[in-house]
Formats: C-alpha cells, sequence, structure tokens
C-alpha cells in the first residue's frame, strides 16, 4: 500500500495534474475516475450510517435573497428562466468539441427545481469567439456568492455534501469560510483537475470543514470561482461551475470513498520494475502473459474515526459471468483524512482471449463494503490499446494553422512484430484528407518528450466510409519491438483549410502517457515541433502482426481485407482489384444462422462497412460470393 497525500481539513482536495494545452476537448469516461479524484457520482459513499443534513440548500426558489453575490454574478437556472435548467454553460468554448450547442446542465437530484451557475466563459466572449474579452464581464474575474450566517454552534465536526460541475482552464474553485463576517480560511475543490478537463456532471464533493469554524454560532460560506490567480499566454479564468444540493451534516464516525481503481499498476506496483502502469484496455496475449494484471485501488478515509483492517478487493469474471480470479491486498488502518492506495498481493494472467469484467470494492472494520467499481478490459491476438472504444471527445489534427501529430504510448513486456497502426476517425471529419501513422521510440534518457522516429505509413486518403469509424494504416516497414523499451505510435495530418480531420477520444490518459505535437496551431508557450501532453485517451491503438487479416484468392483476381479482427461490433470489408461480378456478402453466427446479407455488383472495388455491434460476444462466419467461389473468414466479437 501507499499513502497518496494527507489533507488536514479539507476532503475535496487532491494532487494537482500539470496543465499545459489550452485548446483541448475533454470528456470524463463514467467507468473510469481521474486519478486521486475525490469527486464521486452519487450513492458512492460507505458508512456505518446515513447522515442527515441540518442544513440544505435545493434553490428551489432562486438564489435565497439573504445571499450576497458578486458583481460578476452567480446566476439562477430554473425551469422559467432563460436560458432554462436544460442548459449549461453557454460561452464559445464550455461545451463538447466546443460547441455551445452540446452543453448539458449539471445532473444534481434536484435539477428539475433549478441549479446556480458561475458562467466565465461566457463573461468573458458573451458566446462567440470573436469577441474573446469583450462579454460584460471580461477575464480576469471572480465569482463570489456568499451565504447568510448558520448556526454551527452546536457541532464539532462537520462536512458540507454538494453537487458539483466544474470544468476549467486556468479557473479555480473554493469554498471560504467566515466566522462572524471575518474571513478564516478557504478549501479547493477539484484541485486535481487539468487545463480543459471538467468533473463528471453528476459529481459529488464531500468538503469537511475546518474545526475552528465549527461550533460557532455565525457562519457563513462562500463559493468562490477564481479566475484572477492562475493565467497564461492564452487568458485567466473559464469555464464554468454549477452547483445544486447543498446539505450540511456532521460527519459521520466511519465513511470511507473509494477514489479510483486501476488494474495497471499505476500507483504502486511499478515502483521497482520496468513500465508505467498504463492501463490497456486491449492487450495482446502475447504482451499480457508477460505483463500480468496488476490491481490497485485508492481509499481516502473521510470520517470521523480511524478505520481498521481496510483492504481491496478484486473479482474478475469472463465474458459468461464465471469468475476466473480473485484477490486482495494486506489489511491496514486507514487514518483520518488520509488516502491510501492498496496493492492486491496477486497479479492476473489470462490463458485466453477475450472480455474481462474486473470488479472492485473495499472492506474494513465498521465498514461491510464500500460500493463496487467496475472496469473491463480485452485480451487480443494483435491489437494494443488504451481507449475504452467509446467516443467522447476529440483532437483535431489536421488544421489550416498546420499539421499536427496525435500519439499514444505503449510498453512492450515481450518481442513482437509491429505492423499497424489503427484510429478512430472523429465524426467531423472530411473526407479527401491525408493522414499517415508512425512509431517512435521513447528517448527515456532525453526526457518524457524525446522521441526517436522509427518508421511511418505511407500517406492515406480519408474515404466517406472512414468518417465515424476505425482507419488501420500498415506500416511500410513493419518494426521488431524489444522487450522492456516503450514506444508511441501516432498519426499525423496536413495543413489543409479544407481537407481536415480529426481523432476522437475515449477515457482519460494518465500524466505524459499521450502527447500531441504543435505544428503551428499555437497550443503552447512552447515552439513549435514542442509535443504536449493531454489528460484524454487518444483512439489510436498499435497493432502487431497481420491486424487486417488479409485473404489472397486468385479466383477473385485481387484481396479481400476484412478488418479489424477482433472487433467490438464494426468491422469493414474491402474488396481491391476484383472481377467485376455480383458478390454475394453474408455473415451467420456459429448456428448457421444468417444475421447480415448484402448483394452488390463490384467494378473492381468495394468498401463495405458491416454492423454487428447489436449482436452477443463471440466468433461469427463472413462469407464473400461471386459468380465463380466464395470464400469465408471467421471474426470475433469482443
Amino acid at each position: 500500500m501507499k499513502k497518496i497525500y494527507i489533507s488536514v481539513c479539507a476532503l475535496a482536495i487532491s494532487i494537482s495534474a500539470i496543465a499545459q494545452v489550452s485548446n483541448q476537448t475533454h470528456t470524463v469516461y463514467k467507468e473510469k475516475k481521474a486519478k486521486h479524484n475525490l469527486e464521486l457520482n452519487s450513492n458512492k459513499f460507505a458508512a456505518s450510517a446515513s447522515a442527515i443534513p441540518f442544513w440544505s440548500e435545493d434553490f428551489s426558489g432562486g438564489i435565497p435573497a439573504t445571499w450576497t453575490n458578486s458583481t460578476a454574478p452567480w446566476v439562477y437556472r430554473g425551469p422559467n428562466t432563460t436560458p432554462n435548467n436544460s442548459v449549461g454553460g453557454i460561452g464559445a468554448y464550455s461545451g463538447i468539441n466546443n460547441s455551445p450547442a452540446t452543453n448539458k446542465p449539471i445532473e444534481s437530484p434536484t435539477r428539475a427545481n433549478g441549479f446556480i451557475i458561475f458562467d466565465s466563459d461566457y463573461y468573458d466572449n458573451n458566446g462567440s469567439s470573436s469577441t474573446m474579452g469583450l462579454g460584460m464581464y471580461p477575464s480576469p474575474h471572480n465569482g463570489e456568492l456568499t451565504t447568510d450566517m448558520i448556526d454551527l454552534s452546536n457541532y464539532t465536526d462537520v462536512s458540507l455534501k454538494v453537487n458539483s460541475y466544474f470544468r476549467t482552464f486556468q479557473g479555480q474553485a473554493f469554498v471560504a469560510f467566515y466566522v462572524n463576517g471575518v474571513y478564516d480560511s478557504q478549501i479547493q475543490v477539484h484541485s486535481n483537475l487539468a487545463v480543459n478537463a471538467s468533473t463528471d456532471s453528476n459529481a459529488t464533493s464531500l468538503i469537511r470543514l475546518p474545526f475552528n469554524v465549527c461550533g460557532n454560532a455565525n457562519v457563513q460560506m462562500q463559493f468562490l470561482f477564481d479566475g484572477t490567480t492562475q493565467s497564461n499566454v492564452n487568458g485567466s479564468g473559464y469555464y464554468f461551475w454549477m452547483l445544486d444540493d447543498l446539505e450540511l451534516m456532521e460527519t459521520p464516525a466511519y465513511l470511507i470513498e473509494s477514489i479510483d481503481q486501476n488494474h495497471g499498476g499505476w500507483d504502486i506496483g511499478y515502483a521497482s520494475t520496468v513500465g508505467s502502469g498504463m492501463d490497456f484496455t486491449f492487450k495482446p496475449l502475447l504482451q499480457s502473459n508477460a505483463n500480468p494484471y496488476m490491481f490497485e485501488m485508492s481509499f481516502a478515509n473521510i470520517g470521523a474515526n480511524d478505520v481498521s483492517n481496510i483492504q481491496m478487493n478484486i473479482n474478475v469474471e469472463d465474458a459468461n459471468g464465471t469468475s476466473v480470479f480473485s484477490s486482495n491486498s494486506t489489511p491496514s488502518t486507514l487514518a483520518v483524512l488520509d488516502t491510501v492506495s492498496y496493492l492486491a498481493s496477486q497479479t492476473f494472467a489470462p490463458t485466453v482471449v477475450g472480455v474481462y469484467d474486473m470488479n472492485f470494492w473495499g472492506t474494513g472494520d465498521s465498514i461491510t463494503a464500500t460500493n463496487m467499481k467496475s472496469m473491463s478490459a480485452i485480451i487480443t491476438d494483435t491489437v494494443y490499446g488504451r481507449d475504452y472504444n467509446n467516443p467522447s471527445g476529440s483532437w483535431r489534427v489536421a488544421r489550416d494553422c498546420g499539421g499536427m501529430q496525435l500519439g499514444n504510448k505503449f510498453d512492450v513486456y515481450a518481442p513482437d512484430e509491429i505492423t499497424s497502426v489503427s484510429a478512430y476517425i472523429a465524426d467531423y471529419s472530411v473526407a479527401g484528407a491525408s493522414m499517415f501513422a508512425v512509431l517512435y521510440e521513447v528517448d527515456t534518457i532525453g526526457g518524457t518528450t524525446s522521441y526517436v522516429f522509427l518508421e511511418q505509413s505511407d500517406d492515406y486518403t480519408l474515404q466517406a466510409s472512414d468518417i465515424d469509424n476505425w482507419v488501420t494504416i500498415g506500416l511500410i516497414n513493419p518494426y521488431s519491438a524489444i522487450a522492456g523499451q516503450q514506444y508511441m505510435v501516432a498519426i499525423g495530418g496536413y495543413a489543409n483549410p479544407v481537407d481536415t480531420f480529426g481523432i476522437s477520444t475515449s477515457g482519460d490518459s494518465e500524466i505524459s502517457t499521450s502527447h500531441i505535437q504543435d505544428n503551428g496551431c499555437s497550443l503552447g508557450s512552447q515552439a513549435s515541433g514542442y509535443w504536449y501532453y493531454i489528460t484524454s485517451t487518444p483512439m489510436i491503438r498499435m497493432n502487431f502482426g497481420n491486424q487486417t487479416t488479409s485473404i489472397v484468392e486468385n479466383s477473385f483476381e485481387g484481396v479481400i481485407a476484412l478488418y479489424p479482427n477482433p472487433t467490438y461490433g464494426n468491422i469493414t470489408l474491402e474488396l481491391n482489384d476484383v472481377l467485376i461480378d455480383k458478390y454475394s456478402i453474408s455473415v451467420k453466427n456459429l448456428l448457421g444462422q444468417e444475421i447480415y446479407s448484402v448483394e452488390k455488383i463490384v467494378n473492381g472495388f468495394m468498401k463495405q462497412n458491416i454492423d454487428l455491434s447489436n449482436y452477443s460476444r463471440g466468433s461469427y462466419l463472413v462469407t464473400v460470393k461471386n459468380s465463380v467461389t466464395s470464400i469465408s473468414q471467421k471474426i470475433i466479437i469482443e
């Protein structure tokens, strides 16, 4: 086990991640929380008894008239306001992919009767990127909302529970405390977020009030969006902070929060071994055998008393729901206000390809069990990936200002041949854009952003069928990777005002494990060519061996390519330089039942996307037939 950090009086603080890039689109993947994030989804506390609030505010009547607001004000969003409570931040850059139309509001239990927001982005630009700095309250600015007096004279240990949705560029969120009108102290909330990162929209924070504030009759809380302290070359402040359902309660005697979990050994498992300990969601069996799963989970004691015999528990199930592995960590005492990471005593090396569901939870004296958290990983033949196969954001690569390169790092634990790179093309991309794949060796001596070029692909021209889909690009020369070395695969593009594309992202990325190379777009203060790390995982995968599973058949006088295989549900069938003929394509399950069929006249080339995502995991048979012959190929849906 490892102690991550100690907090003296705050429950909602965490290790700050260094933030570098100013225009990343980031959406948190809900199954996997950001590292050391003390925000949580609703109902994720485990306590000996439920705490009953003695003070609350759900903003059903708007912001109370007795509260004090700042010049740049917090505002109420309710069912009858404009905008109403179905809309979140309305600034030019607040939404997913920086589109205000996609801005969502806080997802709190009482959102229906309204919530409050400080919209720093909107205050600076009035919702338009062309009017930055020309809004009604241009940044830098602060948003300060102060409650009326609250009587805490009968309480010696108090916690504030609040639904809090926060997205930051160069803004910070604090709760400040006043006694008899005099400032006492403040606690930072969501301190772990990097530039452009956000909490979940349904995140809940639990904040332990400073002990010297408790026991006083005249206490005020102030919710402070600090948009003046932090700044960089791209500005100050931005984006928003939404709050709802405030509750003050006596701190429960025993209260444990599950902070985070991983199966890569990121926190402590790799302290003395080769590798970074990243979570590989798609992992070739050969690499898995050389690098078994290490299970870790972090807990925070946010109750009033120490909890003894705390340990993490892990159970792994295969695709059939059968338990194939279980373990736990060495128990220990978790002191009040400590956060500790625990490592399972055994590692897990699957013996067959397939999907594995991993369930994590904690137990201890006075704590029957924390809420269970789950992750999934897939053992493959050839595919090495870190994304969750669920597009939730993106990075533009080919832009009018320059051709970026976007990449992920991978640890290689067993020698193998890297042959291709797969990437998920963002839905706004333009057919006709040119892209290429690059393989780098990570130069650990030169630093985390020093890379040695090894190999690349020919240029690939995006087809209309590639948009919002996976594309696999083969390297010109396969590269023999060596064990113990770290590599990065990247997708690059070219500056072009018309032909443009982006790569989707999915899930959080550990610090300095995913990067974008700035080639002329001024992402930060460094010179052109600098590699900035990003905090969301690009959907870019490394492939070993014959990932496209090409079939060559003289009767067709051409090449058939079926990829990816294994697949998560969507496959692509390509016919290149084949005979002009009528071709039938069918997919059957192992019972021989046809689940997909199509017929087409093919004049030499055809590219057909086949969506099998609604069918269960397992093996299927794809058959391609013309008037001369037929070819069948097995595929695996994971």
